[in-house]
C-alpha cells in the first residue's frame, strides 16, 4: 500500500511539474527577457535625450539648424548607447528587425506648450521620439515593440 501511495504522489508531482510549474516558469523567464530588453531601449532613449538636450534651457530658442543638431546628437547617442551597427541592429539586444527611429521632434521654448504627435502634453523644451523594432523572445519568436517617449529638460 505504501508503495502505491508513493507512486501516486510521484505521478501527481510529475503532472504538476509538466502542466503548471514548467510552463509558468518558462512564461516568467520569457516575459523577463522581453521586459529587460524593452527597459534597456527606454533607458537609452532617456539618457540619449538628456545628452542631446544638455545645453537647452527653459528659455532656449533653437532655429531649424539648432533643432537638427539636437536631433542628430540624440540619434548619434542612441546608436552609440545601444551599440547599433550600420544595418540598424543592436549588438546588445536580440532583435529580428533593425531598431528604427520612427518619429523624432525637438521642441524649444518657442514651441511649448504643445502636444506631441502621439497626443502627450509638452510643457518644456523636449525631445519626442518613437522607436520601433522586433525583439526575439526566448523561443525565437518575434515580438513587435513600439516605444513612445517625451523627455523634457527636467528629465520627465
Amino acid at each position: 500500500m505504501a508503495n502505491k501511495n508513493g507512486d501516486s504522489a510521484l505521478v501527481l508531482v510529475s503532472v504538476l511539474l509538466f502542466t503548471i510549474i514548467i510552463p509558468l516558469s518558462t512564461y516568467a523567464m520569457n516575459s523577463t527577457i522581453l521586459l529587460t530588453q524593452y527597459d534597456k531601449i527606454k533607458q537609452t532613449i532617456k539618457v540619449s535625450a538628456m545628452g542631446a538636450l544638455y545645453n537647452v534651457s527653459q528659455e532656449t530658442i533653437l532655429y531649424d539648424t539648432g533643432k537638427q543638431a539636437v536631433a542628430d546628437s540624440f540619434a548619434s547617442l542612441f546608436k552609440k548607447n545601444l551599440q547599433i551597427d550600420s544595418n540598424g541592429y543592436s549588438r546588445i539586444l536580440t532583435t529580428t528587425q533593425p531598431i528604427t527611429i520612427q518619429e523624432l521632434v525637438v521642441y524649444d521654448a518657442g514651441d511649448v506648450p504643445t502636444t506631441c504627435p502621439q497626443g502627450a502634453e509638452i510643457l518644456f523644451p523636449a525631445i519626442h521620439v518613437v522607436v520601433s523594432t522586433q525583439l526575439k523572445d526566448c523561443f525565437g519568436n518575434p515580438r513587435d515593440v513600439l516605444i513612445h517617449s517625451d523627455i523634457d529638460i527636467f528629465e520627465r
